[in-house]
């Protein structure tokens, strides 16, 4: 599986105040050295621009020492940097060069799954990597009490894997969690992320849809 890698998902991978943090390191952690993951050279120079000026120097050593050499680098011709530039000026277009630039990158590669925090690359159809349930850190069990009956499996789930199970995107949940004051809180805060009982998250969209529905039925 091939994934494409933006520079908001190592600027948040680095940045350990940014609110994708968890999320960006989770998903690193579980694809480097498993997945072919894939970015281009305007995005080695704006990651290291944007990383050196909001995390000084030291981060963006490390990114280019460290992360960079780690994944799998698109240098990018004359043809596509002249296609890009072409759709930057096209009327209603809204992404930057970079981000054209990594769009005809995926498409040139065959690449839908894109570990990247831009909702440019959500209207463009591109959506984040499915990771399977992690059990050993996701998963909790009760142990059993010596005349009970069976324990039960806790089914919890970070910010990425609602998104996966829901079908929306990481940036629709996190604009739940801001947005709607009704949305579960989480069942417990890991330095990670936080954590949610998918029974929970699962009822309170099941609700918003019927809501939604028979708003629109009416």
């Amino acid at each position: 599986m091939s994934v494409f890698v933006d520079t908001s998902a190592l600027q948040a991978a680095l940045d350990h105040s940014d609110p994708n943090h968890a999320m960006a390191a989770e998903l690193f952690d579980r694809l480097l050295g498993v997945e072919d993951l894939v970015t281009h050279n305007y995005v080695h120079v704006e990651a290291e621009q944007l990383i050196r000026r909001r995390l000084r120097a030291a981060a963006a050593r490390n990114l280019l020492d460290d992360v960079l050499p780690a994944l799998r680098t698109v240098w990018v011709d004359e043809g596509t940097h002249a296609e890009a530039v072409r759709a930057v000026s096209g009327a209603g277009r809204g992404a930057s060069l970079v981000d054209e630039v990594s769009f005809l990158v995926m498409r040139s590669l065959d690449i839908n799954l894109a570990l990247a925090f831009d909702a440019d690359f959500e209207r463009q159809g591109f959506r984040l990597p499915h990771l399977p349930p992690d059990p050993q850190r996701h998963t909790l069990s009760e142990p059993r009490a010596p005349s009970a009956a069976p324990s039960e499996t806790l089914d919890l789930v970070s910010v990425t894997e609602l998104a996966q199970r829901s079908g929306r995107s990481v940036n629709t949940i996190q604009s739940w969690r801001r947005r709607r004051p009704d949305f579960p809180a989480p069942s417990v805060e890991l330095a990670a992320g936080p954590i949610w009982l998918w029974d929970d998250v699962s009822a309170w969209i099941d609700q918003r849809t019927q809501r939604a529905s028979g708003a629109a039925g009416r």
